[in-house]
């Protein structure tokens, strides 16, 4: 840095301290919504136990309910029409199995929790998070993404009342105006609200409920984080209009549609109205469209199309002209023609002590490579132990071992005349593979495409079918 000039210096300082200062705004959001996760899959799982605790609760409730329908119709004939004999009759019933006040009690333990009603249990869980969950809100600067700011004014109605005591407090600002719940679930706003009190709020409840929907809201875009770069504004990062009129012309041209607002309405609705009376044409053929009395459309499930008969010759061919191999096999034959297992050895250099080193590096690669492990390997393949592969894996290998034979299988790859109709290793193309992992792992957090929990393994293929590099990456 002493090289380099005092502006240059200055310059490349700001920059420095601009992103560290994003990067930690990034990792203290990060860590928010992780910590949201573990509450929320606590919960979660306690009313699973709940649940699985109530089971036996809800059949002798089924049976009671059963037992006094026989009182008042025995097999489906009623035994009075007198209402006192009847009442008497379910009185004696109910006292038979416990009383009044024991059914009631039943009833409210397994109806507390009886359904997806784990959002009761969250604020059991943040509590000891409280704190650090307001400071995080106050040490940043948030911002909707939209014109609905329903989430942000309940955020600062919970700060106002951070520090009451009391369990309930009003649902309305210092101004008058009501607090705005239209951000939370439905199954939140059962909970927040006092069934005695319409007017009030449970406080406790409120707080958990404005935190777990924060996460979310930042989760999926609709809340950014000012001075952020993963959880910024995104509305922000878009070409502003004066940048985008001039571009409009040459885009529309390309796209196909009219310029003027007024000519691409016109023609979506020339195309949605085609579409439609397409639709209405070809539905007394259409047999995979059903609409029922109500006019709800539906599609059935597509049936499996059979093969035609070119097709089976095609693949009939290609069975004939690539014989199926084996995975170990395969790895057997590319280390007797490459040598690739010459790349291994001891750590000191020196040449392996082993009877028969390719054997012994095939099948520490196949056991490794395959996910089996020693143990398995050695299982199912005769003369071979798995302390000998668990040794020979320790010892003889490690990750730069590793990358210098795949560099030679992949050079020995490109000499293949077949790779150069694929394409010449110019073009790479990039894509990503959700894998499900554990919540508590560093990278994990939930997908919203995918709708599953873990994190992004992210590929980068090259045109000649080489992976040049993968990482793992957190869904974004």
């Amino acid at each position: 840095m002493r090289e380099i000039g005092e502006t240059k210096r200055i310059a490349l300082i700001a920059a420095l301290t601009h992103v560290s200062g994003a990067q930690s705004r990034d990792d203290l959001t990060e860590m928010f919504c992780k910590r949201i996760a573990t509450v929320v899959k606590r919960a979660k799982t306690q009313l699973e136990e709940m649940r699985q605790r109530h089971q036996a609760i809800t059949e002798r409730l089924i049976s009671n309910y059963r037992a006094l329908l026989f009182q008042l119709e025995p097999d489906g004939q009623a035994v009075s029409v007198d209402p006192v004999l009847v009442l008497d009759n379910v009185r004696r019933s109910v006292d038979n199995l416990g009383g009044f006040a024991s059914e009631y009690e039943n009833i409210e333990l397994v109806t507390a929790f009886h359904g997806n009603s784990w959002v009761s249990l969250v604020d059991k869980f943040w509590r000891r998070d409280r704190s650090s969950m307001y400071r995080f809100v106050e040490a940043i600067e948030l911002q909707a993404t939209s014109t609905d700011h329903a989430m942000l004014d309940a955020i600062q109605y919970a700060i106002a009342c951070r520090d009451l005591n009391r369990d309930l407090i009003p649902d309305r600002h210092s101004d008058g105006r009501a607090v705005d719940l239209s951000f939370m679930s439905h199954a939140w706003q059962l909970i927040v609200r006092d069934g005695d009190i319409p007017d009030l709020l449970n406080r406790r409840r409120f707080e958990a409920a404005v935190f777990v929907c924060l996460a979310e809201e930042l989760r999926t875009g609709n809340v950014a984080v000012v001075g952020s770069d993963a959880y910024a504004n995104w509305a922000d990062r878009l070409l502003s209009w004066e940048d985008c009129e001039p571009l409009l012309a040459e885009f529309c041209d390309e796209a196909g549609i009219p310029g003027s607002p007024e000519g691409f309405v016109e023609q979506l609705q020339q195309a949605l109205e085609g579409k439609a009376a397409e639709v209405d044409r070809d539905y007394p053929v259409n047999t995979d469209l059903v609409i029922d009395e109500s006019g709800r459309p539906s599609l059935k499930r597509r049936r499996k199309v059979q093969s035609t008969t070119a097709a089976l010759e095609l693949e009939e061919l290609v069975k004939r002209r690539m014989p199926e191999r084996s995975l170990l096999e395969i790895l057997a034959r590319t280390a007797y023609w490459l040598s690739w297992w010459r790349r291994f050895g001891p750590a000191s250099g020196s040449d392996p002590k082993l009877a028969d080193p390719l054997l012994r590096y095939v099948l520490t690669t196949f056991a490794y490579g395959c996910n089996l492990g020693p143990y398995e390997t050695a299982r199912h393949i005769r003369e071979v132990s798995a302390h000998e592969l668990l040794k020979t894996g320790r010892s003889h290998f490690d990750i730069d071992k590793l990358n210098r034979a795949i560099g030679y299988i992949a050079d020995a790859y490109m000499d293949l005349d077949l790779i150069k109709l694929w394409g010449d290793g110019r073009s790479v193309g990039a894509d990503g593979t959700q894998i499900d992992t554990y919540a508590n792992n560093v990278l994990a957090q939930s997908h919203i495409r995918y709708g599953g929990y873990g994190g992004i393994a992210y590929h980068h293929v090259a045109d000649t079918y080489i992976a040049l590099f993968s990482r793992f990456v957190p869904c974004g």
